[in-house]
């Protein structure tokens, strides 16, 4: 299969800091599914680093440049991972999707992070799916799949194990879209998934799960285009 993986930047760079061990443990599942056959693109997130980066500059400074502050830190933890899967990549950084699709046609792993102000990673993955019309979406988060609500703040919310893209749309619909925020899929991720009809499915970002993603037997959500 030809697979994108939208990979949380706080999987990568978590609050207390890169882990050596972690990122090993990363690297070698997105080998195995490399060496399974699949072609792999993964778009890092900015995770702790952006926002840490991003809290201090939104007070000088306006959106979208706290949002250029934040495509450098996706790239600075995308080439974190890139350095642990050693010559499974190519050591450059695509910056748009016709260079990410060059190197996917080396039979290299993409490893990539934002592109555009105010399009979070997920709709970077979103989109380059779209582009180089894959197979499956993976986004990979902090959050065990998709919820009705946000599980975070409401004790009641409810997991939703199989959602259609219009559903996925109205859950969406609100979320924020500023600079650093998080949420489990952003409303423009949501509109392309919606747009491009494309398989997705939304996991909790732990190795064993993201391997478990590619076999059909983990525990997140599957989103599948209305019919």
């Amino acid at each position: 299969m030809r697979i994108v993986f939208a990979l949380g930047g706080s999987v990568v760079m978590p609050k207390e800091g890169a882990s050596v061990d972690k990122l090993k443990e990363y690297a070698e599942v997105f080998k195995k599914i490399k060496d399974m056959g699949n072609e792999l693109s993964i778009v890092v997130g900015g995770g702790n680093t952006a926002r840490n980066y991003i809290s201090v500059a939104r007070e000088f400074t306006n959106e979208a440049f706290c949002d250029e502050i934040g495509i450098l830190a996706t790239r600075m933890n995308s080439m974190l991972l890139m350095s642990a899967l050693g010559n499974y990549v190519i050591k450059k950084v695509p910056e748009n999707f016709k260079e990410a699709e060059l190197i996917l046609n080396l039979n290299k792993i993409v490893v990539m992070g934002g592109t555009h102000p105010a399009h979070t990673t997920d709709a970077v993955a979103a989109s380059l799916a779209e582009y180089i019309n894959a197979d499956l979406l993976v986004i990979a988060t902090n959050v065990d799949g998709v919820y009705d609500k946000d599980p975070r703040k409401y004790e009641d919310a409810k997991k939703l194990t199989k959602i259609t893209t219009k559903e996925l749309l109205n859950i969406t619909g609100s979320a924020s879209i500023a600079a650093g925020s998080s949420s489990i899929i952003d409303p423009l991720a949501s509109k392309i998934i919606d747009r491009a009809k494309l398989k997705t499915v939304v996991i909790e970002g732990a190795p064993g799960e993201i391997l478990n993603a590619i076999t059909g037997e983990h525990h997140g959500t599957v989103i599948v285009p209305d019919e």
